[in-house]
């Protein structure tokens, strides 16, 4: 039997990115080149640790080959450590370490127990109080109060990207907050995550530059969204926050400022349902554009309310579009907030018990796989999970068995440019596709060429164009032939859902051809002769 990891995914699939690292026009590669994270010496002084995206584990060869370094031709005495290591392999049965020392890589854990208390040792208060957050408990999800951050700069001067973990089960995915530069001075912020000093020391030169938060916007109904909102208002207390309409919560419904009761300014504002039609107005209108997306009715609420509600925001100036789940990018390697404390990815990497790993990119990155098909899939068909009441604890580690097709089902995901996630794949879009088809074509009517999403991947190097084939797939394709075998688990939850009548019947679509998306209009032939001219 597997365990439920409905859960665990609630931080990707409830819909469910620093950056693409594969840009097809590599603008996005200085983005990725270094993350942010405070150390509590530095908090006070509101500056930032800057930390290399680049994985510790591959040799710098800039550095080796320094001016006062020996020649190319000689062997430097790091390579001779670790061509000596090698050669004892054979006959030591520690000289696995003793290579990964050599080779500048820390020591693997003894067990997968004494790597997870080091996790929790490493995420606790005491360690990091800067990164502790002590209103957890309103969600309590891992890794609970401890909340380390990375930043990244998506614009310069413009755009922010600040990420936190969440999740169950060593399942953990990135929330990620977007922080966006006003004319006229003040912040924009989109979805909030939780306002640690670790946070708000990397916020703090943002606020000193462009001035105050203005404006807190939360852009889903999904409480892993929205719970913050009211914590991280109070440290800007004079900005208002702003939610979408259609705002409920499961499983017990109550106003967001009557669960978390902090909000300075009162119960939060509530968004139009969108900037084009005239119906309401919102004070940052002539620079950013907004549409939500309403679809999935319930039984829940007896089918008068949708379950799931995000939207999608145009910032106007630097071309770019904020979302929270609709979309989502899928890379190789984890995400730079995973990184930070590793251990949850090389205990999701283990192929099987005891089946410890070193702290390496491909270690990492076979953890993160495993995460990502947890979190989308629910119940990938490559593991066999394995659980006795005696030793739950340490099953529930590392009694995993993988099998090599996991390998295909992750690249399948990471191949896609963008993908609606296999959730509102399967059980949201098809309930209400021509809604979700005109939500769809407004938004790509947009001049944009990046995505943020809220999860995972990201910004993405991504236009109308990708976006409206994301959606077109979501609304015409087999799931099956798009996941594979994997999506079993979901469609099984779907045909449940239908004969229990908990879920709308899915609805064909009326126009079934594809969406239409904003096309940049060729150069007037005036214009051409003149470019010609010029050059």
């Amino acid at each position: 039997a597997r365990p439920n990891t409905m859960a665990a995914a609630v931080a990707v699939s409830s819909t469910t990115a620093l950056r693409p690292r594969a840009s097809p026009s590599g603008r996005l590669a200085t983005r990725r080149a270094t993350i942010a994270s405070a150390s509590s010496g530095e908090a006070s002084r509101r500056s930032s640790i800057r930390r290399r995206a680049d994985d510790a584990d591959e040799p710098d060869d800039a550095a080796d080959a320094t001016a006062s370094g020996p020649p190319a031709s000689a062997p430097t005495r790091r390579a001779m450590l670790t061509s000596a290591a090698a050669a004892a392999s054979a006959m030591m049965p520690f000289a696995r370490d003793v290579a990964a020392i050599a080779a500048g890589e820390p020591p693997m854990y003894p067990d997968v127990v004494t790597m997870q208390e080091a996790f929790w040792e490493k995420t606790s208060k005491a360690a990091h109080p800067e990164r502790w957050y002590p209103y957890w408990w309103a969600l309590p999800l891992a890794p609970y109060g401890g909340k380390a951050t990375a930043m990244s700069v998506a614009h310069p001067n413009e755009v922010w990207c600040f990420d936190q973990l969440q999740g169950l089960l060593d399942v953990l995915v990135n929330v990620r907050m977007t922080v966006v530069r006003l004319n006229g001075g003040g912040l924009w912020v989109h979805n909030p995550i939780a306002p640690t000093a670790e946070l708000m020391s990397m916020l703090a030169p943002i606020v000193d530059e462009h001035g105050p938060v203005k404006h807190i916007v939360v852009g889903s109904a999904a409480i892993e969204h929205k719970i913050y909102s009211g914590p991280f208002s109070k440290k800007f207390p004079s900005a208002d926050v702003w939610i979408p309409p259609k705002n409920w919560t499961f499983p017990v419904d109550v106003p967001i400022d009557a669960y978390v009761p902090y909000y300075p300014r009162g119960s939060p504002k509530t968004l139009p349902e969108d900037s084009a039609s005239g119906v309401g107005s919102v004070p940052w209108g002539d620079q950013i554009e907004h549409s939500v997306i309403e679809v999935g009715g319930s039984s829940l609420r007896n089918f008068k309310d949708p379950w799931f509600v995000d939207t999608a925001f145009y910032l106007k100036k630097t071309k770019t579009l904020l979302i929270t789940d609709v979309v989502m990018k899928v890379n190789p390697d984890p995400v730079p907030v995973a990184t930070i404390n590793p251990e949850p990815l090389l205990v999701r990497g283990m192929e099987g018990p005891d089946k410890m790993l070193p702290n390496t990119r491909e270690a990492r990155s076979m953890g993160w796989g495993k995460t990502i098909l947890f979190g989308l899939l629910f119940q990938p068909a490559s593991v066999d999970v394995k659980v006795s009441p005696a030793s739950v604890n340490k099953d529930l580690l590392d009694n995993f068995t993988w099998d090599e097709r996991w390998k295909a089902s992750f690249q399948n995901l990471v191949d896609k440019d963008i993908f609606v996630p296999p959730i509102l794949h399967v059980l949201a879009f098809p309930r209400r596709r021509d809604e979700v088809k005109r939500w769809a074509e407004g938004v790509a009517a947009w001049d944009f060429n990046t995505i943020i999403p809220s999860h995972l991947d990201g910004p993405i190097d991504a236009g109308p164009k990708e976006f409206a084939a994301a959606i077109d797939a979501a609304l015409t394709t087999d799931p099956r032939a798009f996941f594979g075998e994997d999506i079993e688990p979901l469609l099984a939850v779907d045909k449940l859902s239908r004969d229990l009548k908990s879920l709308e019947e899915p609805r064909p679509l009326t126009d079934a051809t594809p969406i239409k998306y904003f096309v940049k209009p060729a150069p007037a032939p005036a214009e051409e002769a003149s470019a010609v001219e010029v050059a």
